[in-house]
């Protein structure tokens, strides 16, 4: 199914225009599913719809061994308890403007149907920002959208197990260094685990695959088979960047990436149902102006679960 009618499944596109602003629940959570849908990380994550802006996400857990040897009719005198802590979802605002000029409808061949080309057209644009600001949102830095909040780079930065690769070159320690970083206590979960990696990464753990003397090789240098470490896969983020810039050393990089590694469930998306698509007219500059508008955020469930290598260069 592509990308269009993805869209037709999620919503009337006619319909949604006529109604001039909210989404209703419906059309917000099929609209949530299909911006789910066209995403790759995002898409791995546990969605939350939201009723409000703000959530909290209770969590509970053991954390160490709570059984002891049973005796006779006899108390063993301990008392194990549960831990108790929270995870905040804390939705930002994002607005989607874009134009289109009464000549492009007039001259057209489409007519009027462009309006709905376009409309899907930004759609699917909205799926890629919202997975942006979910990598790499960082409240520090200077891009004002990548400020709204801090993403899942940031958050395993800070809270997180960080391998720094000094800007050396792909290599299959990097993956084993994660894999080294994770606590034990998450790797019980082994199935889950997912090495997230920008395409040229891959790409480059592919060939160091594939020179190896074996049909196994052959496989990664001829096909699309999926790459995989210790039994964990890859999996192929494109909103992952491979053209950071960095000073290393005193040596000048416009090369790095970053590699992250945790289980697919310990990823959060959050999500405020209440989402509006705008239509108006300027008669003076004639042009046909839309507004979308979202309240989006994601985290981790578990920090501490999650390791990132940094200052990975893709072309050493």
């Amino acid at each position: 199914m592509n990308q269009s009618e993805l869209l037709q499944k999620a919503l009337e596109t006619a319909d949604l225009i006529a109604g001039g602003g909210e989404l209703n629940p419906e059309q917000s959570e099929k609209f949530i599913t299909y911006l789910q849908d066209l995403s790759v990380m995002a898409k791995d994550a546990r969605f939350i719809p939201m009723k409000s802006k703000k959530r909290e996400i209770n969590k509970i857990g053991i954390g160490q061994r709570a059984s002891v040897p049973a005796k006779e009719a006899a108390d063993p005198g301990v008392r194990k308890k549960p831990t108790f802590s929270k995870t905040v979802l804390d939705t930002v605002e994002i607005m989607t403007p874009f134009e289109v000029s009464y000549d492009v409808f007039e001259d057209n061949i489409m007519g009027q149907n462009l309006e709905d080309e376009v409309i899907k057209l930004f759609a699917s644009q909205i799926a890629m920002d919202h997975e942006e600001l979910y990598i790499l949102g960082d409240t520090a830095s200077t891009d004002p959208y990548l400020a709204l909040t801090d993403g899942w780079r940031k958050l395993a930065k800070t809270g997180g197990h960080v391998y720094d690769h000094q800007g050396g070159g792909v290599v299959t320690d990097i993956l084993g260094e994660l894999l080294n970083r994770v606590p034990e206590q998450y790797l019980r979960d082994y199935a889950d685990l997912r090495f997230y990696v920008s395409p040229k990464f891959e790409h480059a753990y592919k060939k160091i695959l594939g020179q190896r003397p074996t049909p196994a090789g052959d496989r990664f240098l001829l096909t699309e088979a999926p790459a995989t470490y210790a039994g964990i896969p890859l999996t192929r983020v494109p909103m992952i960047p491979s053209n950071l810039t960095g000073t290393i050393n005193g040596v000048n990089f416009t090369d790095l990436t970053f590699v992250i590694l945790t289980l697919r469930k310990n990823l959060i998306v959050g999500i405020h149902r209440q989402m509006t698509l705008e239509r108006d007219k300027n008669i003076f500059t004639r042009v046909r102006q839309y507004a979308f508008t979202s309240r989006v955020d994601a985290t981790y469930e578990e920090a501490d679960a999650v390791a990132i290598a940094e200052n990975i260069s893709v072309g050493a």
